[in-house]
């Protein structure tokens, strides 16, 4: 109510509120885990493993005779072949594209501008299947070359560690954060609402309600 006694009328003010989806929430976050899971799987040397050694995509580590569990490594792989170093390189790679598809899907989830919004979201489920892409190839070029060559080698019997079998992981989480994305690329994650303001200036009222 103004000076002279009679009631203002309420004002409405339209509000834009952004409402992250869920299973795009669930896509960030198999984004991130495919990013820990590569780490660890890049950094270990349990790609091979035999009775007295083992091999990453880095270090070759042999077993101490003496000392149970004792590890000893070499930088220098004497394998000296193209291949490894591929595989080395497709590794890396799918790392640093997963993680900028992380950076670019967060940015998506946070802007309320549809236009940047909807390409941000195409641009990161394309880099999340970029990235499933050259790990596929990695782990599959792998043991490939591996079995060509496993007669030269001087221990008899190898078998795959579990860091090959991380790597995989990873793989399926990269798809799936794409997958997640593709699936909910164009729902609707803004919203308007009405508020409408009361306002009473004789008592310092002021209220408001949604519409």
């Amino acid at each position: 109510m103004g000076a002279d006694g009679i009631t203002k009328a309420p004002t409405v003010a339209i509000e834009t509120v952004l409402v992250v989806r869920p299973i795009k929430v669930v896509g960030l976050l198999c984004g991130v885990l495919a990013v820990l899971l590569l780490m660890l799987s890049v950094a270990a040397t349990a790609w091979l493993q035999a009775n007295g050694s083992r091999e990453g995509l880095w270090e070759k580590c042999t077993y101490n005779q003496t000392i149970p569990d004792w590890l000893e490594c070499d930088l220098g792989l004497p394998r000296g072949h193209e291949w490894i170093t591929a595989c080395q390189a497709l590794c890396l790679i799918s790392l640093i594209v997963c993680i900028l598809a992380i950076v670019v899907t967060s940015v998506a989830l946070r802007t309320s501008n549809f236009k940047i919004k909807y390409k941000l979201y195409w641009a990161g489920l394309t880099l999340f299947f970029l990235a499933v892409m050259f790990e596929l190839i990695s782990l599959v070029i792998f043991p490939i070359k591996f079995l060509d060559e496993i007669q030269n080698r001087d221990e008899a019997q190898w078998r795959f560690g579990w860091a090959y079998v991380i790597g995989w992981a990873a793989a399926v989480c990269e798809f799936a954060a794409g997958l997640f994305l593709l699936l909910d690329r164009g729902a609707e994650e803004i919203l308007y609402r009405e508020r409408v303001l009361h306002e009473e200036n004789k008592n310092g009222i002021e209220a408001s309600e949604d519409v």
